[in-house]
């Protein structure tokens, strides 16, 4: 049996049915090394307890391959933001790079061997940081290429290095100033547009306000600060199957963008010649997925 050399974290947590089916995309290519991390019930939630243990139990009575299998699980509940973030890092501790799956995120087989050949391409290039599973826009890519670069990163099924991932903030200081600072702002975002839509999220999401408990924004302007590139596939190679699922945290979006089906890549790959973000592509990206009436008036009123 070939296994899959590439070490792998799996993000879980009380989605039992979306576990089962990503774990089993994950079986079908056998890591040699798997990662699974998981935060503890909400306390006081009874259906939690149920749903996490299944959830757990899936994954650790289910490795049936030669495997070294390495869990986090956590015994008090830390919330999206730090369980995440954390199992991250630890996970990139012990290792120099590797791909992180969430347990709704069903990757298309063909995006492990990408993953793996573009990891190790760019082991050691410090123009790349970030390789996206994801393609929301089919065809904005040009046809002769594989993939092509963005300064926007996806985080429906991905992968990076220790090398990169060394750079995150959960609190993400460099917005202290920036926020306060226009010619720090207009260093930091590409339009008007995402200058309007981040800056009230970013404090959001480094505070805890309004009920987001999220970790990405952070990490997606850490790549910005700097300086690294994101692959972004020419088909998409990852497909959200709890998008609309009750128990998303924060996939209950009706963007039908949001739900594109995951496909296979065709080998060998075909590289871009020049390394230069997709200026269509980030703009694309940014008009189409990120946009509040709530966040331009609190943009408008500096409530960030």
């Amino acid at each position: 049996m070939d296994y899959y050399e590439i070490p792998i974290l799996l993000i879980i947590f009380n989605r039992p049915d979306t576990t089962r089916q990503v774990f089993g995309r994950i079986r079908e290519i056998a890591p040699k090394r798997l990662y699974v991390a998981a935060d503890a019930p909400r306390k006081g939630n009874a259906a939690d307890l149920k749903k996490c243990a299944e959830a757990r139990r899936i994954v650790t009575e289910g490795v049936d391959w030669d495997c070294e299998l390495v869990t986090f699980f956590r015994e008090r509940n830390a919330g999206c933001r730090l369980a995440v973030s954390d199992a991250i890092s630890r996970f990139f501790e012990r290792e120099e790079y590797g791909i992180i799956l969430e347990d709704d995120c069903l990757p298309d087989l063909s995006f492990f061997p990408f993953c793996k050949e573009l990891l190790i391409k760019y082991k050691d290039d410090e123009r790349v940081g970030h390789i996206s599973g994801n393609n929301n826009f089919p065809g904005v890519i040009s046809k002769h290429l594989s993939y092509d670069f963005s300064t926007v990163c996806h985080i429906w099924g991905w992968a990076t290095w220790r090398r990169v991932w060394k750079h995150f903030d959960l609190y993400f200081s460099f917005w202290k100033q920036a926020k306060n600072d226009p010619m720090m702002r207009k260093r930091l975002f590409n339009s008007l547009r995402e200058e309007i839509y981040f800056s009230t999220f970013l404090t959001d999401a480094i505070e805890g306000k309004h009920g987001i408990s999220a970790w990405d924004a952070q990490y997606w302007y850490m790549l910005r600060l700097q300086h690294y590139l994101c692959i972004y596939p020419a088909v998409n190679l990852v497909t959200n199957i709890g998008i609309h699922s009750p128990d998303a945290t924060h996939t209950k979006s009706k963007n039908k963008q949001a739900i594109v089906p995951a496909c296979r890549m065709e080998f060998p790959l075909q590289h871009p010649d020049n390394f230069m973000p997709n200026r269509y592509l980030d703009d694309l990206t940014i008009r189409k997925r990120f946009f509040s009436y709530r966040r331009i008036l609190r943009y408008i009123f500096r409530q960030y």
